[in-house]
């Protein structure tokens, strides 16, 4: 199983966005012999992402039946008996379609609850969540392939929840966008990893960073002229690279995030942009060392 975490310490940059993108694609996409099995972890608490794949409705549901992430983490931590994952996840069921066009693929989907998280980051320490987000990988490794981890921004030292979000990925993708005030906070998003390195216990594993990925980018732009070889330089000083491909700025890209639309098919949702999403949902998958075959018509 490989844990991507999407994260940059600015909002606003398309975390939410890019992580959309990638579970949709990375659903409709093998894994050997069958579909990868993909689940979302949405721990921003605007559930932007759970609400784009599941509908404001199923995401409130969820909160008020206490089966969202939060309350799984709770129940892991006081060993209920019988707990069950399945019992805290949403299924976004594929979609149907008659055409030849690839299909939105199945996924899970675990929902933010903002209350919940707040009660366990003021009455649990560090230590609380690093014990209980070990038992929450292996269980989370015996039934899923892939697992993205949408975190929120303005994360601090007192954001445990969040902190054990990024120690519990593999990889980490950096959104952001070629512009003077996204490249002013990439400081403080690498400071936040590397704190987050530095309070894992000796036996953990800690994430590497997958890469910068420039979202809403037109290279012909001034603005990306003026400021992508700071980037790049960024980018080297921190060990990690910029992907090759890109995210635009675009309506039909903005549009796949409203949950009131109906969508079945990856080209009916991502439209004319479709290739832009393929090619950086492959190149993440190389990153993370998985051969996979592109979604095509």
């Amino acid at each position: 199983m490989k844990t991507i975490a999407i994260y940059n310490n600015k909002g606003g940059v398309g975390k939410s966005t890019t992580t959309l993108f990638l579970a949709d694609f990375f659903s409709s996409l093998n894994i050997g012999k069958n579909k990868a099995r993909i689940l979302v972890i949405d721990m921003d608490g605007q559930a932007s992402t759970a609400t784009a794949l599941l509908g404001l409705q199923e995401v409130a549901e969820s909160q008020s039946a206490e089966q969202s992430f939060p309350h799984f983490l709770k129940a892991l931590h006081d060993n209920v008996s019988g707990l069950k994952l399945s019992h805290y996840i949403k299924i976004r069921k594929a979609g149907i379609t008659k055409s030849k066009n690839i299909p939105l693929g199945t996924l899970g989907v675990m929902t933010p609850d903002r209350p919940t998280t707040i009660k366990l980051e003021t009455s649990w320490d560090m230590a609380s969540f690093l014990k209980t987000s070990s038992r929450l990988k292996k269980s989370l490794t015996k039934n899923f392939d892939i697992v993205f981890i949408d975190l929120p921004a303005n994360i601090d030292e007192r954001n445990k929840l969040a902190l054990t979000g990024i120690l519990i990925a593999d990889r980490i993708l950096i959104p952001t966008e070629p512009s003077r005030i996204a490249l002013n906070a990439l400081t403080d998003t690498f400071d936040i990893i590397q704190y987050a390195r530095g309070i894992a216990v000796k036996s953990q594993s800690t994430p590497s960073i997958a890469g910068l990925l420039l979202n809403k980018t037109d290279r012909r732009t001034r603005q990306y002229k003026l400021h992508h070889k700071e980037l790049f330089n960024l980018a080297n000083h921190h060990h990690t690279t910029v992907f090759k491909n890109f995210l635009p700025s675009a309506p039909a890209l903005a549009g796949s995030s409203d949950d009131s639309i109906s969508f079945s098919t990856l080209k009916e949702k991502y439209e004319t942009y479709y290739d832009n999403v393929r090619r950086v949902a492959l190149e993440l998958a190389g990153k993370c060392g998985y051969r996979l075959s592109a979604a095509r018509k």
